[in-house]
């Protein structure tokens, strides 16, 4: 069963500050509002015909947009397959304001780190950065470096608002058929492709630069995802943690 959907906001400055869905599949709307990177409130109404339903769907888009919210984006979801090139996009754009707006808020750091983080069920995406002067602060060393949870900075995850609606779908009680596993996987390798991507385009520094700067895509709770760390470094930072898992070992 194919749906329609709508995603709205009002903005603080470039970010997302309130968000508003909505979506009809067969004789049902589903709404939800809400701050931005919060689950929101959801409403759920059943109308005599698919006609009707659409009819209230393009009601609530209305008021909306008479509310002083801005579309977003609109699409016709099919359950059955979920968007990961879509997925790729949002992470990669919400991941170069965040990382541009760490960079903004702490001008006087030397930023040496950058990662986003996941959950084993794939439901969150965010973002963090470090410093060589955090890092040098840190009881815990080099640990720390490998560790974004440990990690100093997290401004900017408000720009991750539109990924996480899209990645709800799979959690909330809503049409979705796409098997369990092959979403989490491709969940992350979305990510991780993003990351792949900005890192291409130079975000996070070139030459030395780059050899000095450490970019990860972690799940919280979780072991390392194999490849990832080799698949978004230079051979410079893979060796780097290489060295330090040999130390603790010896």
């Amino acid at each position: 069963m194919h749906s329609n959907y709508s995603l709205f906001y009002t903005l603080d400055g470039d970010h997302p500050a309130c968000f508003r869905e909505a979506r009809v599949f067969g004789t049902t709307v589903w709404t939800a509002a809400g701050a931005a990177m919060t689950w929101g409130e959801e409403t759920r109404n059943g109308y005599a015909s698919e006609a009707e339903a659409y009819v209230a769907y393009a009601a609530r888009c209305q008021a909306a947009l008479a509310a002083g919210y801005t579309l977003a984006r609109e699409s016709a979801i099919d359950p059955a397959v979920f968007d990961f090139a879509l997925l790729q996009t949002l992470v990669a754009d919400a991941a170069r304001l965040a990382f541009g707006a760490v960079r903004r808020a702490h001008p006087d750091q030397h930023l040496n780190a950058f990662a986003l983080v996941s959950d084993d069920s794939a439901m969150t995406i965010g973002p963090m950065a470090n410093s060589r002067e955090a890092l040098a602060a840190s009881e815990y060393g080099e640990e720390m470096l490998w560790n974004p949870a440990e990690w100093a900075f997290d401004d900017g995850g408000a720009y991750f608002d539109s990924a996480y609606r899209l990645l709800l779908q799979a959690h909330r009680k809503l049409p979705f058929d796409v098997d369990s596993d092959a979403f989490r996987t491709g969940v992350f390798d979305a990510c991780i492709a993003a990351l792949a991507q900005l890192d291409a385009e130079g975000v996070f520094g070139i030459g030395v630069q780059r050899d000095e700067g450490v970019l990860l895509f972690e799940v919280s709770d979780s072991e390392p995802l194999e490849g990832a760390l080799a698949r978004l470094n230079p051979p410079a930072v893979v060796a780097r943690f290489e060295a330090w898992m040999t130390s603790w070992t010896e």
